[in-house]
């Protein structure tokens, strides 16, 4: 019987794979507080979708245990906690996030998380969660070839790719900006 006491889970789905793509869209060149900004985006995105599915208690014990994970490898991940809506990264912001090992730190986070809900689910969440990761961005940031854009009047999310515009919702006018 394989030991317990490793790092990490196995990647059936490679998490790993998917997250890194991801962070190589959005995170490549990021200040310590726009990676904090964005993973805790992508968390939220991803407690959101997960506990429609799986429920708060549930989702709370396998976030406490990835956390626990997390923190052997990077002590400085202690700080972060399990609140009610999601997880808070109020502690990290208080103590500055200068590690150098922050964006494998937060990487680490994003995939046990990803590995431990697709082990639980059979990989049923995978495409959806994925989908989900795939989504979060800084507001204004490039991601997958198209640049979001929120339109000041209206909660739609515009896109523009190619030679094609967006249109305001609100308004109509060409483009959206915000």
């Amino acid at each position: 019987m394989a030991s317990r006491s490793t790092k990490t889970f196995s990647n059936d789905a490679d998490h790993a794979g998917y997250v890194d793509a991801w962070l190589d869209g959005v995170a490549k060149t990021q200040a310590p507080a726009q990676l904090i900004t964005l993973f805790e985006r992508a968390l939220g995105a991803l407690w959101q979708r997960t506990e429609v599915t799986l429920g708060e208690v549930t989702l709370t014990a396998i976030v406490d245990r990835v956390l626990y994970t997390a923190s052997e490898q990077y002590p400085f991940l202690s700080v972060l906690t399990v609140e009610r809506a999601g997880i808070s990264f109020v502690g990290l912001r208080s103590q500055g996030a200068q590690d150098t090992d922050l964006r494998e730190a937060l990487r680490l986070v994003l995939v046990e998380f990803l590995t431990v809900l697709g082990h639980l689910t059979d990989e049923i969440l995978t495409p959806a969660l994925h989908a989900k990761l795939s989504g979060v961005a800084l507001e204004g940031a490039w991601h997958g070839g198209r640049r979001r854009r929120r339109c000041p009047r209206s909660p739609v999310m515009k896109t523009s790719q190619g030679g094609r515009r967006s249109r305001c919702a609100a308004t109509g006018d060409s483009p959206c900006s915000g």
